[in-house]
């Protein structure tokens, strides 16, 4: 028999303030700075995609930021209303303090929101732009997800079998308690995603796969997992016996089935922007000025040749 083998650690934390107005309790802990990590290799991975497809980069910057914003905030939005609704009874103002709980598969429905938003208005066919997104947030996701097996923000039902077959996961010494032996949803999420990471950048062939293709098998994977994490989670919000992020994962799975095994390549898929509207016209304008600097130059040479005529005469 296998027993828990993952110790509880607890990182040192510090409460900076508390009772502040909008912002509430304010603490440093490791959790803040490996999401920030996270983001800026999410958002160095997505770069990295955008150069390999050729995808115009100011594009993918400003598809990342709005992603970002939305994400962030529908992920508390879910969180607190569906989660914890009598905190937003008690405090409206919780709505508006983003960093006060986050939903990762709100997080997901947000970044799609904030994605299809952008990418209407620019006119640009949105897959390549998602897988872009999906490449560079399994990164970044992975991270967060370390952060919250550090700081056991998402503690699962107690083991009370300990010859489960897989009790070798679950942590031990939960909150220096040794007789308890707990599921911890960040670890376990955390642990599954570091193959998924490694197999999706490094084994399969993104860079000619055709658009959705990538965001379809991610999405084939990661649905069914955490439909079933679920079932070890700690919650007094269900409805139907199923939590909200588990009906959020028929959507992704539904997803994932389309994209990868349903969804036929169209040729509007493969017409991204090579080149935005903002770099085009830096072009036209650097290309008018070495045109009006070549008429200059060509002006001013009959000048030269007649005064270095007159200085060879003299």
């Amino acid at each position: 028999m296998l027993e828990a083998l993952i110790p509880f650690i607890q990182p040192p934390e510090r409460t900076l303030a508390e009772n502040l107005p909008l912002l509430g309790t304010l603490k440093l802990q490791v959790f803040g700075p490996l999401v920030a990590i996270g983001v800026i290799m999410g958002m160095r991975r997505c770069l990295a995609y955008a150069k390999a497809r050729d995808i115009d980069e100011q594009y993918a910057r400003d598809v990342m930021f709005w992603s970002l914003v939305s994400g962030f905030v529908i992920s508390h939005w879910v969180s607190v209303i569906f989660y914890f609704p009598e905190r937003v009874m008690q405090d409206p103002i919780v709505l508006l303090q983003i960093w006060n709980g986050l939903s990762s598969v709100g997080g997901l429905f947000g970044f799609a929101v904030g994605v299809f938003w952008f990418l209407h208005r620019k006119k640009q066919p949105f897959l390549v732009y998602v897988d872009m997104l999906c490449f560079g947030m399994l990164v970044g996701f992975t991270t967060g997800r370390l952060g919250c097996s550090l700081v056991h923000d998402h503690p699962g039902r107690v083991l009370e079998d300990l010859s489960h077959p897989l009790s070798f996961l679950a942590v031990h010494g939960w909150k220096g308690n040794p007789d308890i032996v707990r599921w911890d949803l960040g670890t376990l999420e955390f642990l599954f995603l570091v193959p998924l990471v490694l197999f999706m950048h490094l084994v399969y062939d993104w860079k000619k796969a055709d658009p959705g293709r990538f965001v379809g098998l991610t999405a084939l994977c990661y649905g069914p997992f955490r439909f079933f994490l679920d079932f070890f989670r700690i919650s007094d919000k269900q409805y139907l016996g199923l939590t909200p992020a588990q009906y959020f994962t028929f959507a992704i799975m539904g997803l994932g089935v389309y994209f990868t095994f349903i969804r036929k390549p169209k040729p509007s898929d493969f017409e991204w922007a090579k080149e935005s509207e903002y770099q085009a016209k830096l072009k036209a304008e650097r290309a008018k000025g070495e045109l009006q600097a070549g008429k200059d130059a060509d002006a001013e040479k009959p000048v030269r040749d007649d005064a270095a005529a007159a200085e060879k005469a003299e």
